[in-house]
């Protein structure tokens, strides 16, 4: 016993230095070093913790990031770490009053070898909202350019609607959710069907990106059908019925716009020639001023046709003109009026011996009369009413009064019945 009390502080001394001698060794060999690494990802723990009391939190200023984070650890062990074996995690159980969330580090890998783990910063930083989630009804439009003559129909989406949820400050930021389709290039015979991305756009026109601003959409793309259709312009028809007062005529029916561009599927388009409006509205018995008329086209438009400008909102006017009838004597000249046909072996001709001109009386619109070329009026006399007036079952020689019949103008009719001298002869 007295042995091993013996010279106690020289065998304390002696392993204190070899402790000391023990350290030396090692750090000289295995010496602590520090290595950091860049731009870690903090994974969120209970991601779920906020959706389940009716709020969603947005990461600000990129704080589930970590700039730098530097592991102290013996060389040996530093050396074999790589970025991927360093953890970072928030629980979001631990949201403190201030919307921040701890963060833990480690390694997965001689976790019980580190020595210190510094962190650039030690928190996320939360933006917590209430969660909202609203319904928008699809808007789809169409881009580009097809080819002259062809336009696109309605668009026809697979999906109409869209639920967006997030933080209630964002969501009710949106005001439209809209598919555009760019149709250029696409055959002009064949329909387009394929599918888009769906666009959200705020108050402001501006595009919001989804992942951005932390909003969750049902859909991100839908499916689309949109239809090219051949056009072509055809012009506006107009019935009217009844008469208008006595001593008045309709001079003209007017139609503004006078044509329309219409769209369809060729096969369908091909048998479409006009649009004609017929109404009850357009019944001029009676009147002596002029009837407008507002009409809606697309009650006269067929089935499988659209117009083909989508600015016109297929609204059109429609004025029948009415006019007072007045009369008018002109002088025509006799070699204006002709003779029809006559039978085989007869000449028939207008004696023009007695006068050069005959007065023929006319009634009409006065706008009508008023630009009457009289040099242009043309007569005839039929042979068959000739012979049907005098009684002949066959034509003799002789001289006839015959009624002349006038090519006259719309709107312009004879008054009183003229009649000339005609004389047949035989041939020789």
């Amino acid at each position: 016993m007295k042995k091993l009390t013996a010279n106690w502080v020289l065998k304390l001394v002696s392993l204190l230095f070899a402790f000391i001698v023990w350290f030396l060794v090692t750090n000289i060999n295995d010496p602590l070093q520090s290595k950091t690494f860049r731009n870690v990802t903090v994974t969120l723990e209970n991601p779920d913790y906020l959706e389940e009391r009716g709020q969603v939190g947005i990461i600000l200023d990129g704080s589930n990031t970590i700039s730098s984070v530097t592991v102290y650890a013996a060389r040996s062990i530093v050396e074999q770490l790589e970025k991927n074996n360093i953890v970072a995690t928030a629980d979001m159980q631990q949201l403190s009053p201030s919307n921040t969330v701890s963060i833990n580090v480690t390694t997965n890998k001689y976790s019980e070898k580190i020595d210190n783990i510094v962190l650039s910063s030690d928190v996320v930083k939360l933006n917590v909202e209430k969660k909202a989630t609203r319904t928008f009804r699809l808007v789809a439009t169409t881009s580009g350019e097809l080819e002259d003559g062809y336009i696109t129909g309605d668009v026809a989406l697979n999906q109409n609607m869209i639920k967006i949820s997030g933080p209630a400050s964002v969501v009710n930021n949106v005001a439209k959710a809209a598919v555009d389709i760019d149709v250029t290039g696409f055959a002009h015979a064949d329909d387009v069907s394929a599918e888009s991305d769906i666009v959200l756009y705020d108050n402001d026109n501006e595009v919001i990106d989804p992942d951005e601003s932390n909003l969750e959409m049902n859909i991100r793309k839908v499916g689309f059908k949109v239809p090219i259709l051949e056009t072509k312009k055809v012009p506006l028809k107009v019935k009217y019925s009844g008469q208008p007062a006595n001593g008045y005529a309709v001079s003209d029916v007017a139609a503004d716009p006078g044509e329309i561009l219409i769209a369809g599927k060729s096969n369908v388009l091909k048998k479409v020639d006009s649009i004609v409006v017929e109404s009850d509205d357009l019944d001029v018995t009676g009147l002596k001023d002029n009837l407008l008329y507002s009409v809606d086209l697309t009650k006269y438009i067929p089935s499988g046709i659209s117009f083909g400008d989508p600015k016109f909102n297929g609204k059109a006017m429609i004025a029948v003109n009415i006019g007072a009838i007045t009369e008018s004597t002109v002088d025509v000249s006799i070699k204006n009026i002709t003779v029809g046909e006559a039978p085989e072996g007869f000449e028939v001709k207008v004696d023009d011996n007695e006068y050069d001109t005959v007065s023929l009386t006319l009634e009409g619109l006065e706008s009508k009369l008023n630009v009457l070329n009289t040099d242009a009026l043309r007569g005839t006399v039929d042979i068959n009413k000739v012979m049907k007036s005098n009684n002949l079952t066959e034509l003799a020689e002789g001289t006839y009064s015959a009624e002349v019949e006038w090519v006259l103008p719309n709107g312009i009719k004879e008054k009183t019945p003229v009649s000339v001298y005609i004389t047949v002869k035989k041939e020789d």
